[in-house]
């Protein structure tokens, strides 16, 4: 009868309830036998709960974008440098030798502004350009120190706009014999205090992610005005097959 017809609703919504557990249950145990398991449960779970929090309900990712017939033009650019604001340019030169920049050309700006490039000793066409802003227009309170804006900080995620440089230090390791990015920090902290008696300003700890199918070692550091500064190392890719991306 009725009763019977409910009980067995009842039966198969708890068999569909134990299935969806089960399923859970395998996918939870495969990613952790992945080389990015951990990382990737934790920030899929940090990802969600950030959501979550904010009253936003599930998180509905928009549909995937086909660039197969994109339009790319065929004019003749190459990148040419980045440009970073510093309260002292001294100091950013100094920063910047000891990741491999060398001082390529000073000169003035309107203003009496200091500035400069600076280009990778083992790769010219790297260029970075340093612009001080006057101690005069800074409007530093006495005591204080202005810094750049702390993008990892939470309540800076919806800033807009560029977030830091990356720098690749695969061939970097290899040629020290290294594989660990911590230790390859590590050397470098200690050409700092060498040369400068400086230690060098951990932003990031390392932490293996993927890009894609290639998975890397990364961790970030901050240059004397607190912009980041990103390592990279590769290390191999992911034979597994991945998600499809966006």
């Amino acid at each position: 009868g009725r009763s019977d017809h409910n009980l067995l609703q009842v039966m198969d919504l708890s068999i569909s309830y134990r299935f969806s557990l089960i399923c859970t249950f395998l996918l939870v145990v495969c990613a952790g036998f992945s080389p990015i398991g951990h990382y990737g449960r934790r920030e899929l779970l940090k990802f969600y709960s950030s959501s979550a929090s904010e009253g936003e309900g599930e998180v509905m990712l928009p549909p995937p974008v086909d660039f197969s017939n994109a339009f790319v033009s065929k004019e003749v650019i190459s990148f040419h440098h980045t440009c970073i604001k510093t309260r002292d340019i001294v100091a950013a030169i100094k920063f910047y030798g000891i990741l491999g920049f060398r001082l390529d050309r000073k000169f003035m700006l309107p203003g009496s502004v200091r500035a400069a490039w600076m280009k990778h000793a083992q790769n010219p066409s790297q260029k970075l350009e340093f612009i001080e802003i006057p101690k005069w227009n800074l409007n530093e309170s006495p005591g204080s120190r202005l810094q750049a804006i702390d993008v990892l900080d939470p309540k800076y995620y919806r800033i807009l706009g560029y977030n830091h440089i990356a720098l690749d230090v695969t061939d970097s390791m290899r040629a020290k014999n290294m594989t660990s990015l911590c230790d390859w920090i590590s050397d470098l902290n200690q050409t700092s205090i060498s040369v400068y008696n400086k230690h060098i300003q951990s932003a990031l700890r390392c932490k293996e992610t993927a890009i894609g199918q290639s998975i890397y070692d990364l961790a970030m550091i901050r240059d004397p005005d607190g912009c980041l500064v990103e390592f990279v190392h590769y290390k191999t890719e992911f034979e597994n097959e991945m998600l499809p991306d966006w």
